[in-house]
């Protein structure tokens, strides 16, 4: 397989467009530049060497599991809110602060094991910690919380 990507990489554009209408019957896209002609004729040598697409089953899998990753959950350091993060939420006039530790959180000098425990206590009445403190915010749609980029 190395020997048939190097041999792509290795052609000239016009090469990579002729290449690419042997093995598909079609003209290559304009907006393919060489260098993603040559990614998409890479991955095709690879897909008929190692295997297609995935299955449905496959994808709908993934897709929930990416649905899981991306969600803030609350319980300390299980969800993507990093260790040393503040957490900041004004409540009827006073200014909420929580630090996020390594599986739980600091507030007010006590330790507690979820965000939703610390709302609770705050507001008086059950709220989803999270959403208290602003990690799912309806308005922002999904924050990255807790991501490099």
């Amino acid at each position: 397989m190395e020997q048939r990507v190097a041999a792509i990489a290795a052609m000239s554009a016009v090469e990579k467009k002729a290449e690419w209408h042997r093995r598909t019957g079609t003209i290559a896209p304009a907006a393919f530049g060489s260098g993603l002609l040559a990614r998409a004729l890479a991955h095709d040598a690879q897909v008929k060497t190692f295997g297609g697409a995935l299955t449905k089953a496959e994808l709908k899998r993934l897709a929930r599991l990416n649905r899981k990753d991306d969600r803030v959950r609350d319980g300390g350091a299980s969800g993507p809110v990093k260790p040393g993060t503040w957490l900041s939420r004004t409540w009827h006039g006073e200014v909420h602060q929580v630090v996020v530790l390594d599986g739980s959180y600091e507030y007010r000098g006590a330790r507690y094991r979820s965000l939703s425990e610390i709302a609770r206590l705050i507001t008086g009445t059950q709220w989803s910690g999270p959403r208290f403190f602003g990690l799912h915010s309806p308005r922002l749609g999904k924050l990255a919380v807790g991501r490099d980029g």
